[in-house]
C-alpha cells in the first residue's frame, strides 16, 4: 500500500516540476520583455537541464537568444532584436553585456544553442533564425578579417572556424537560397586556411586549402603557393607536382608561382631536372612564351641564388653565364608574346642587377681609379634596364588606371628600379614621380 501511494505521490512531484520548468520557458520570455537578461539566463539555464525540459526546442532558442545578448557587443549595436510567435523583443545590449564575466564563451553557448534547438524542431521558423545567426556569422567573419589583419592568426583561425561551423547548421538548409552567402563562407573558409598556414596548423591549413581551390569563388593564386609550400615542407613531391600543375594551368602569367616552382626544384637540388624538362618542353612546344619565359627565371635564380626568407646567398662562379641565359630566353619570351610584361621586368632586371653590384663594388672600394673604372659600366647597365623597365611599365598599366591585382608585386619592383635609376643618374623629379605611383599601389 505505501508503494503504491509512494509511487503516486512521485508521478505527482514529476508532473509539478515538469510544469514547473515549462513556467521557467515563460518567465525567461518574460524576463526579457523586461530587459531582465540575468533572471532570464538563470531560469533558462534551469529549463534546459531539466530532464522534463531539456528537449524542449523554445527552451534552447529561447538560451541561444539569451547567450547571443551577452556576447554580442554594444559596439556592433545597441540593441538585440529578435522574434518569437510574431511577437518582437528588444534586448539592451549594454545590461547584456555586463554579464560576460559569468559567461565568457557566450557566443559560443549561443551557436550550441541554436543547434540544440534546430535539432529538436525540424519545422524551425527560418523568418525567426536567420536574422540572428545571421547576425552572429557577421561577428565572427570581421572579427576575423580582424586578427588576420593584425596578424593575430590563431585567434583569426577560431573566428573563422566559427563562421565554417555556422555554415553547417542542419546540413546548410539554413542558408539555401542565398547565393551572396555562399560567397562569405567560401571566403571565410579561404581565410581560415591562410590563418591556420600562418599559425603553423599545417595539416588543417592542407585541408582548407585543398578545399578552397576546388571552389570556383575562391581562385587566389595565394592558395597554390601556400599548398604548394606545405607538401614541400612534407616532401609529397606527388601532390606538390599535382598541385603546381593545377596553379600554373590556372595562372600562367604569375611570377610568385613561377619563382615557387624554381625555389622548389633548387631547394630539392633538381634544378638540372628542371631545366631539361623545360628544353623538353620548348622541343615539344617552341612557340610557347611561357615556357621560355620559367626556363629564363630558372637561370635567373641560378645566377642571383637566395635563402628561403629571400637575402642573397653567394654568387656561382658561372653567375654572369647563367644570366646570359636567362637574357636569350627573356628575349625569346618577348618576341613571342610582346605583350608579357614579365619578360620586360625580367629582362632589365638582369642588366639592373649586374648594375646593383656594380654599386656595391664601387662603395666598397678607397680607389678612385677603381671607382671611376667602375662608374661607366655601371651607367651603360642601367641604361640597358630603364627601356624593358618602362616597357613593362606601359604594358601593366595598358589595361587602364586600375592595376591588376596579380601585376601589383611587380609593378611596384618595376616602379623600385625605375626609381633608383633616376635617383642614381640625379633625376629627382622622376624618382619622385616614381615614388608617388608606388605610394598610390594598394
Amino acid at each position: 500500500m505505501f508503494k503504491k501511494v509512494s509511487l503516486f505521490l512521485g508521478i505527482a512531484f514529476l508532473a509539478f516540476q515538469s510544469n514547473a520548468q515549462k513556467a521557467n520557458i515563460q518567465s525567461a520570455i518574460n524576463y526579457l520583455k523586461d530587459n531582465n537578461v540575468a533572471d532570464a539566463r538563470k531560469t533558462i539555464d534551469e529549463a534546459t537541464t531539466n530532464e522534463s525540459t531539456k528537449n524542449n526546442a523554445k527552451a534552447w532558442l529561447i538560451k541561444a537568444v539569451v547567450y547571443q545578448a551577452i556576447g554580442t557587443p554594444k559596439e556592433v549595436m545597441p540593441q538585440l532584436t529578435f522574434i518569437l510567435n510574431e511577437n518582437p523583443y528588444l534586448i539592451d545590449l549594454s545590461k547584456a553585456n555586463e554579464l560576460q564575466g559569468v559567461a565568457p564563451n557566450a557566443m559560443n553557448e549561443s551557436i550550441e544553442a541554436y543547434k540544440k534547438a534546430m535539432s529538436l524542431d525540424a519545422k524551425y521558423s527560418k523568418e525567426e533564425l536567420l536574422p540572428l545567426i545571421s547576425t552572429i556569422l557577421g561577428i565572427q567573419f570581421n572579427e576575423g578579417i580582424t586578427k588576420m589583419n593584425d596578424n593575430k592568426f590563431a585567434e583569426a583561425y577560431t573566428a573563422f572556424e566559427t563562421v565554417n561551423s555556422l555554415q553547417k547548421l542542419d546540413n546548410g538548409n539554413l542558408w539555401k537560397g542565398n547565393a551572396a552567402l555562399d560567397t562569405v563562407f567560401a571566403t571565410g573558409k579561404m581565410y581560415q586556411a591562410n590563418s591556420a598556414y600562418n599559425s603553423n596548423k599545417d595539416d588543417e591549413a592542407a585541408a582548407l586549402l585543398e578545399e578552397s581551390i576546388k571552389n570556383p569563388i575562391t581562385q587566389d593564386a595565394n592558395l597554390y603557393i601556400m599548398l604548394t609550400d606545405l607538401y614541400s615542407k612534407k616532401n609529397d613531391d606527388a601532390k606538390w607536382s599535382e598541385t603546381m600543375k593545377a596553379a600554373r594551368t590556372k595562372f600562367p602569367k604569375d611570377a610568385r608561382i613561377l619563382n615557387n616552382e624554381i625555389n622548389y626544384y633548387i631547394e630539392k637540388g633538381r634544378v638540372e631536372e628542371s631545366i631539361v624538362k623545360l628544353k623538353e618542353g620548348i622541343a615539344a612546344d617552341p612557340k610557347k612564351a611561357d615556357l621560355y619565359l620559367l626556363l629564363g627565371q630558372t637561370y635567373l635564380a641560378l645566377a642571383n641564388p637566395v635563402d628561403k626568407n629571400d637575402k642573397p646567398l653567394p654568387k656561382p662562379a658561372n653567375a654572369d653565364e647563367q644570366a646570359k641565359n636567362a637574357e636569350t630566353n627573356y628575349l625569346k619570351a618577348a618576341e613571342l608574346d610582346p605583350k608579357n610584361p614579365y619578360a620586360q621586368f625580367n629582362l632589365g632586371l638582369i642588366s639592373y642587377n649586374q648594375a646593383k653590384d656594380m654599386t656595391e663594388e664601387m662603395n666598397k672600394t678607397n680607389d678612385n681609379k677603381v671607382y671611376d673604372a667602375l662608374k661607366p659600366k655601371r651607367d651603360v647597365l642601367l641604361d640597358k634596364a630603364m627601356p624593358y623597365f618602362t616597357k613593362a611599365k606601359e604594358l601593366i598599366e595598358a589595361d587602364g588606371a586600375s592595376i591588376k591585382e596579380e601585376y601589383k608585386p611587380m609593378y611596384k619592383l618595376v616602379l623600385t628600379g625605375m626609381m633608383n635609376c633616376y635617383n642614381t643618374n640625379n633625376k629627382t623629379e622622376k624618382a619622385a614621380e616614381m615614388q608617388k605611383l608606388i605610394n598610390g599601389v594598394k
